[in-house]
């Protein structure tokens, strides 16, 4: 991709809730889900995008997510020999008052694409229509502080539910200069100020079920202190954009879903005499893909989904010129049985068509494949409030490192509400 072919904002947001769904999200972000965000080093894992279908958290546990104030989940399993994956989510609320509340969010995102954690306190006033919130996230770097303000429909127990948040991201940087300007130990003041707009809409009937959204990291542009005492100062700049949209539909005894999500993030780090190169880094990722279950006979459901799934990531001067592509086709068959109540059963199969590429100089390498393959047995319990799921991948292919007996990767799940 040239510089001339940067994707422009109006395009990407018109492309992007044009997507059918991927996965229902969380509607908040960070600069750090940007800045941290990486396309190419996912290429460490080279089962990579099987391992994320792996994680998805169930579909029968996303009601008791969406509708419940007090909930904990997380997803966590083996990328890696060294790498482990960890999503965890959690909600809290309780009264601020005799109409208001206060609610409690935590995000945590360590995996081989992002590695953020999001700490939020909610101050929400109900209103004639929905309700308003302010929300702080606080951390050790006070100028790394974000401040928002929200409007939603309010507890999640409607068929509509809609939201619309503005963040004022690093709010404490330099809003006022003379008090704040610093990040760590150095002085990082914004010469263009970073915001995120953002905007979520689910609707959901039986047999029916709609969901889109998007946000923004708007432009940004800071200076910072060299790297060393006589070094010139440097100009970082950051973009970022995410979208997802989809639906899902009961037709003729047959379940539908379709899901597609884009993300893409832009950054530079450039010395501001331009004696070095502008460390530009482009990323992007998309995917779409379509899931049809069926009962094939009593308590026994048939699935099968396809996944396609593109990457590109491009680096400047300073750690290119080059560029990387990968490309996804997964296709996956599964089976689950009820065998008791709250007890279920899957075994399935998983079969990736890789493809990948390299022009001129990138920070990786690959491993040399075509395709990855992998079975798998999982089983899903509820004990009281407490629903786990564990996962055991069972190896097909011939691997160039060692795996022991036929055992792949191994993944957990737990949902519970208070």
């Amino acid at each position: 991709m040239t510089r001339a072919a940067r994707p422009r904002v109006a395009l990407t947001l018109a492309a992007l809730l044009a997507l059918a769904i991927f996965a229902a999200r969380s509607a908040h972000a960070t600069a750090e889900e940007f800045s941290t965000f990486s396309v190419e080093r996912q290429e460490e894992d080279d089962e990579t995008a099987l391992d994320h279908l792996m994680t998805r958290f169930p579909l029968v546990w996303r009601d008791t997510w969406e509708r419940s104030p007090l909930v904990f989940r997380t997803s966590e399993g083996c990328l890696t020999s060294g790498q482990w994956f960890q999503w965890t989510d959690l909600k809290l609320e309780t009264a601020l008052g005799k109409r208001a509340s206060l609610g409690v969010g935590y995000i945590q995102r360590r995996d081989n694409t992002v590695s953020y954690d999001d700490l939020a306190l909610s101050f929400r006033y109900p209103i004639r229509a929905g309700r308003i919130a302010v929300d702080f996230h606080p951390t050790y770097d006070k100028s790394r502080q974000d401040f928002a303000l929200t409007w939603d429909t309010g507890p999640d127990t409607t068929a509509l539910y809609a939201l619309v948040r503005f963040t004022i991201e690093d709010m404490l940087n330099n809003l006022w200069a003379w008090r704040q300007s610093r990040v760590g130990d150095q002085s990082e003041p914004y010469l263009k100020h970073p915001y995120v707009p953002e905007a979520q809409i689910i609707s959901r009937h039986p047999g029916l079920r709609l969901d889109l959204g998007a946000r923004w990291l708007t432009p940004s542009e800071k200076q910072v202190l060299g790297l060393f005492a006589y070094s010139p100062p440097r100009i970082q700049s950051l973009w970022g954009a995410l979208g997802w949209a989809g639906a899902e539909a009961d037709l003729a005894g047959f379940h539908l879903e379709t899901r597609a999500e884009n993300k893409q993030a832009r950054s530079t780090d450039q010395v501001t005499d331009y004696s070095s190169g502008d460390h530009y880094d482009f990323r992007r990722q998309w995917s779409a893909g379509v899931a049809l279950s069926h009962p094939i006979a009593t308590r026994t459901t048939l699935l099968g989904r396809y996944v396609y799934q593109a990457r590109t990531e491009v680096y400047g001067e300073g750690i290119g010129p080059g560029r990387f592509d990968g490309l996804d086709r997964i296709a996956q068959i599964e089976v689950a049985r009820d065998f008791a109540p709250g007890w279920n059963l899957r075994a399935g199969g998983l079969y990736d068509r890789v493809g990948y590429s390299r022009e001129g100089t990138t920070p990786y390498t690959s491993e040399q494949r075509v395709k990855e393959s992998r079975a798998y047995v999982g089983l899903l319990a509820k004990f009281g409030n407490v629903s786990v799921e564990g996962t055991e991948g069972i190896e097909l292919d011939t691997e160039p490192y060692q795996v022991v007996w036929h055992h792949d990767k191994g993944f957990l799940k737990l949902q519970c509400t208070f």
